[in-house]
């Protein structure tokens, strides 16, 4: 099998816990390979938190947050804002909001898509979502979003990976929600954390045996035990 030269990772139930306390195994790990390879952060939350957590990492790489929405490539440099067509994904929260009493998250922070607590079965929102054609529904198992149909995680990495002088397939993928599994197609191997969604578990390479963090720092150690990822000898950022 050929190897790989970077790691993109989900954070919520990949790195974390189900309760989203970041997973000291994932944390080690993390730490183990940062500086070392491109370590992309691919995230359905905000960018504020999403470069927290790179920070805490340690993984010294661009990252990719709001569910493609938004793309970070430097420290402390301006971000990408892939344009959704956001007048109509205020118009669908509109309607669902005219039905349901929706707990908003991150509305001051949220630029591309629209994220809300799952208060409410799937099945019935669906219902009110058919008329808008441009917009998807996404399940990330810890929120409900909706966002742009042409904004998606898979297509974030191909775009971060070409401004890096890379291709999406060298990098490894993992991940546990079904917002990820653009990003499995996107890459060249992919794993799905032994907590992972049954859509998810499906489109990934390998099932790992741990769950959540536990399972990130299992997919480390076996591409290292296998030889499948390049590791520098020193460390170095990987921003541009």
């Amino acid at each position: 099998m050929a190897r790989f030269s970077g790691i993109v990772s989900d954070i919520d139930g990949t790195i974390t816990h189900n309760d989203r306390r970041l997973s000291v195994e994932a944390l080690k790990a993390a730490h183990m390979i940062s500086g070392r390879i491109p370590f992309i952060l691919a995230s359905g939350n905000t960018l504020c938190f999403t470069r927290a957590i790179s920070v805490m990492l340690g993984t010294r790489s661009p990252l990719i947050a709001e569910n493609g929405g938004l793309l970070l490539t430097s420290y402390d440099g301006d971000p990408i804002l892939i344009e959704p067509r956001m007048s109509e994904l205020k118009a669908a929260l509109a309607v669902l909001q005219d039905h349901f009493d929706l707990c908003i998250f991150d509305s001051r922070d949220r630029v591309t898509d629209v994220s809300f607590a799952k208060t409410v079965q799937k099945e019935e929102i669906l219902p009110f979502l058919s008329d808008f054609k441009n917009i998807h529904f996404v399940d990330a198992e810890y929120a409900f979003h909706l966002t742009d149909k042409n904004i998606c995680k898979g297509d974030a990495l191909s775009r971060m990976s070409e401004m890096m002088n890379m291709k999406p397939k060298d990098f490894v993928a993992i991940g546990d929600s079904n917002n990820d599994i653009d990003l499995f197609q996107a890459a060249g191997l992919s794993f799905a954390v032994a907590s992972a969604t049954d859509a998810v578990k499906k489109e990934a390479d390998h099932v790992l045996q741990k769950g959540f963090g536990d399972g990130f720092a299992e997919m480390i150690d076996y591409l290292i035990q296998n030889d499948l990822i390049e590791l520098e000898d020193e460390r170095r950022d990987y921003y541009f």
